[in-house]
């Protein structure tokens, strides 16, 4: 990223400020490639920056052809593992402005790294049984000095160029470090020791202290008796020698630096803590609309929510629940792991499911959607079988269903035991549905807690509970179950407050702008330093 106005001849952006030439390197991006919101967050940053003004590129690898992308005369040949590999260079123009006379000069270059050995496989990051391909630091080694002598490739429309660097992860592993040993051949020491190096770009151990890690003997396989628990952790190198390092959420960015949320990096991010920042991300507003959204049996606005109560009649009849305008539905949309605490969930649904003498509980239905691990996948059908009409367990996912679910919904559980950021919770506010979250990362930061105040106003979007265990979920389900059913009226003005918030990009992207201008006033991090 750069200041265009250094060099010359720069025209102003976002009310006056500089304007700025950014690349976003992403694994991902929406729609072309996706496992999670690191692709939403890649794709929809880069419209909203280019909205504002900036000239702006994404690099992303192509896991295949994307229509519309178009083969440039651009390749480049780079020696990584000892060996020559090629990379061909793929371009698509995108334009951003929304109005019909928009500017076609606004826009996003979106640049594709090709090889077709390296990229174009059964699945992003591993095959379809869920193993890692044993070859990703290669992978992802080739793509990343790709993009950044890539930089630049672009057609004469558009905009692009550049430098900066967004450095995206997959989740997974201890926090989605990205670890990996270092390579291991029959060579001596010294020869592997300096192989291992150049293959990922890097000659005479440049820079090999930022992300050289040793698992402690205990957490080593054989105890530490031979293995020597070293490895290399590229996430480490990347908070060591990143110029800023961003968090998407102000919350989460407190939590690395804790013992408890710093899976073992607490020290180094909190060594960079002058350069720390933490930004919320946002959602697409426009994709998630409940005025025009047509995944929607019928559209609704705050000022008009008689369309939501259709949706809940047709998510009803479509998902097998009984048709009961009154009863509570209770939504659960997540990957089936314990990060998303669908376990806390298993422990109380008999509860949520059963009666109580005040008259909160006892009629709720529960809907719960997602992939992941077999054995929560397998709780979900049974649920469903024991509570037949009232327990609805969705083994699978849409993207149409999801916006379905969330806006036929009354309330929406996310007793996540960590969240860097999280969306549905977002996307349940601009639906009107109500979220109940552990307090934790993005989802502290996105709910404000519901209060009375004296005179009987009332205040906030949701519930948030501090201990993210059963006796929390219930806390949360109850007071939300209790508003509810005894006090409709300050049920409908919750809704209409969430249905208020602003969870869109723009308000993202300016805080983005702050710290890229913050970034370019600093002296860097590390002198640069050619790979070869």
């Amino acid at each position: 990223m750069r200041n265009e106005e250094r060099g010359g001849g720069g025209r102003r952006a976002d009310g006056g400020r500089s304007r700025l030439r950014i690349v976003i390197i992403s694994s991902e991006l929406t729609p072309y490639s996706k496992s999670g919101g690191l692709a939403d967050v890649a794709s929809k940053l880069s419209i909203s920056l280019s909205q504002m003004g900036h000239r702006v590129m994404t690099v992303a690898p192509a896991y295949k052809w994307y229509e519309g992308a178009v083969g440039t005369d651009v390749r480049r040949t780079f020696t990584l593992y000892g060996g020559g590999h090629d990379v061909h260079y793929l371009h698509q123009w995108c334009p951003t402005d929304p109005r019909e006379d928009g500017d076609p000069k606004m826009g996003v270059d979106r640049i594709f790294v090709q090889n077709a050995n390296a990229f174009e496989r059964a699945g992003m990051y591993g095959d379809p049984g869920g193993h890692d391909y044993f070859d990703n630091l290669f992978r992802f080694a080739l793509f990343s000095w790709a993009a950044l002598e890539g930089r630049g490739k672009r057609e004469k429309r558009g905009g692009g160029g550049g430098g900066g660097k967004d450095e995206g992860r997959k989740e997974g592993g201890r926090g989605g470090e990205g670890r990996t040993r270092r390579r291991r051949m029959e060579k001596d020491e010294e020869e592997e020791e300096e192989e291992g190096n150049k293959a990922s770009g890097l000659a005479d151990n440049s820079y090999y202290d930022n992300y050289k890690w040793v698992f402690p003997p205990q957490e080593r396989g054989d105890g530490g008796v031979v293995d020597d628990g070293e490895c290399a952790k590229l996430l480490l190198g990347g908070i060591n020698m990143a110029d800023r390092v961003v968090t998407v959420s102000p919350s989460y960015k407190e939590e690395i630096m804790t013992d408890g949320g710093g899976w073992g990096l607490q020290h180094n991010v909190r060594a960079r803590s002058d350069r720390l920042d933490g930004i919320l991300n946002g959602i697409d507003t426009e994709e998630w609309d409940p005025e025009t959204s047509k995944a929607l049996p019928a559209q609704f606005s705050k000022s008009d929510l008689s369309g939501k109560a259709i949706c809940k009649e047709k998510l009803q009849e479509a998902l097998g629940l009984q048709k009961n305008p009154n009863a509570p539905i209770i939504a659960f949309i997540g990957r089936l792991a314990p990060q998303k605490g669908i376990d806390v969930l298993q422990e109380c649904f008999h509860w949520l499911m059963g009666g109580d003498d005040q008259g909160v509980l006892g009629d709720a239905q529960l809907i719960m959607m997602g992939n992941g691990q077999a054995e929560y996948a397998n709780f979900m059908r049974a649920a469903e079988g024991q509570y037949k009409g009232r327990i609805c367990g969705y083994v699978g996912f849409s993207s149409e269903m999801e916006q379905r679910i969330i806006a036929g919904a009354d309330i929406l559980i996310m007793p996540s035991r960590y969240e860097p950021c999280g969306l549905p919770q977002m996307y349940a506010q601009r639906y009107g549905t109500i979220p109940v979250v552990h307090a934790t990362g993005g989802l502290k930061d996105s709910v404000q807690q519901f209060e009375w105040r004296e005179g009987g106003e009332t205040v906030g979007t949701g519930w948030k509970f501090g201990n993210c265990d059963a006796n929390g979920l219930k806390w949360g389900l109850w007071n939300a179950l209790e508003i509810y059913k005894k006090k409709p009226e300050v049920w409908d003005n919750l809704r209409k407050r969430c249905m208020e918030q602003d969870f869109s990009w723009i308000a993202s992207a300016k805080k983005y702008i702050q710290l890229m201008e913050w970034a370019t006033m600093d002296p860097p991090k590390h002198e640069p330093w050619p790979f070869r």
